[in-house]
């Protein structure tokens, strides 16, 4: 099977003349990896992703349309999900769609949820953003449609597993160009009370006591500065209490 044959013939018919398998992985994946079509880091990546081309019959165009390969895995994109989530007997129905909210009601199999992304949650988060205060560009530029990914990658995968099976999910607002995944950048708080996350107020007080930061009857307000900034240089230990 030659390189030319995989590399421009854009029928999947090709498969059908393949007689040596194994070789048509190493020339396909070798070509995958030297497009940068799916952000492949190593030779091996590629030849992973001949070996889905040819498990599903696809060109490597069209499974570009559906994955990327991110840290070792692959992962399916939004759009793609949706669509083998409806070509399933999955429905959705979107009774909001905004660019501050949008809620979709999924269907399968005579199980339901609601699904509400709400971008007031991913900012505080931190997946809105690329650095403190500042959103991501296709955050700033498409919010709708970021919130409809998240909803879609949440309500698939909870009524509809069998379609995430064997594939990662990472939405589009995690995905850079060249494929690789987008670090989080975390907000940084400037107070205790930005800090805490709505409806955990309570808890933060007693954990606060439990620490003899604070006494039976003070509120946030009475935290010394000191422990203030103690706390808020390394949240993470204090939030991971909080949520426990």
């Amino acid at each position: 099977m030659s390189n030319e044959i995989i590399t421009t013939n854009s029928s999947v018919e090709v498969y059908d003349r393949i007689t040596n398998p194994m070789e048509a992985i190493k020339v396909l994946g070798q070509s995958i990896f030297k497009s940068g079509l799916f952000g492949c880091d190593k030779m091996e990546q590629g030849e992973v992703l001949a070996m889905q081309c040819l498990s599903e019959r696809k060109s490597p165009l069209e499974l570009a349309r559906t994955y990327h390969f991110i840290q070792g895995q692959l992962a399916i994109r939004s759009d793609a999900l949706l669509a083998k989530y409806l070509i399933s007997g999955g429905v959705v129905e979107w009774t909001e769609r905004t660019d501050t909210r949008v809620v979709g009601k999924f269907f399968k199999a005579g199980m339901s949820a609601v699904i509400v992304a709400d971008i007031e949650e991913y900012k505080r988060n931190g997946t809105a953003f690329s650095s403190p205060g500042k959103l991501k560009a296709n955050w700033e530029k498409w919010p709708r449609r970021m919130l409809t990914a998240r909803a879609i990658s949440e309500g698939v995968r909870l009524i509809s597993p069998d379609c995430c099976f064997g594939v990662a999910i990472f939405e589009d607002s995690e995905v850079s160009e060249n494929g690789r995944r987008i670090q989080r950048v975390e907000p940084i708080a400037k107070s205790i009370i930005e800090l805490i996350p709505p409806g955990k107020t309570e808890k933060a007080i007693e954990l606060l006591i439990q620490a003899h930061m604070l006494e039976a009857g003070q509120s946030l307000s009475d935290l010394s500065a000191v422990d203030e900034e103690t706390i808020l240089k390394k949240p993470k230990p204090f939030l991971n209490a909080l949520n426990s």
